[in-house]
């Protein structure tokens, strides 16, 4: 279902977002530390986005009225479906550098197949 999809993108982007921002104001150097805020902000713009998507799908398809807010912080634990690489435990810098780095890359190639796919609002 291509709504569960979409939760698992905002869902990964989500629990990653709030990985990341652990380092906020603990970053090695202060260049850093402003980079990986930045970073942070907009992987959790894009977890809104999707979560708004799936909200607004879910609304048409049932009927209800979900917000964002609803996906994102009234379900539990086990209702979400993000990637297991975001839950790991926030580690020392490099770890996170190469987590971002091999989401990063992961995304790209997902949002390049969004772009190709027949979903207008997700292109």
């Amino acid at each position: 279902m291509l709504t569960d999809f979409i939760l698992y993108l905002a869902d990964s982007n989500l629990i990653l977002s709030q990985r990341n921002a652990a380092w906020c104001g603990h970053g090695p150097v202060l260049e850093q530390d402003i980079a990986i805020t930045n970073i942070t902000l907009d992987v959790l713009g894009q977890a809104r986005l999707f979560y708004q998507t799936a909200a607004d799908r879910l609304n048409s398809q049932t009927g209800s009225s979900y917000s964002e807010d609803d996906l994102a912080y009234l379900r539990n634990e086990r209702e979400f479906k993000n990637l297991l690489i975001t839950e790991l435990p926030r580690g020392d810098w490099g770890f996170t550098v190469l987590r971002q780095y091999l989401f990063s890359s992961y995304m790209k190639l997902v949002y390049e197949k969004l772009l190709q796919g027949s979903d207008e609002q997700l292109r």
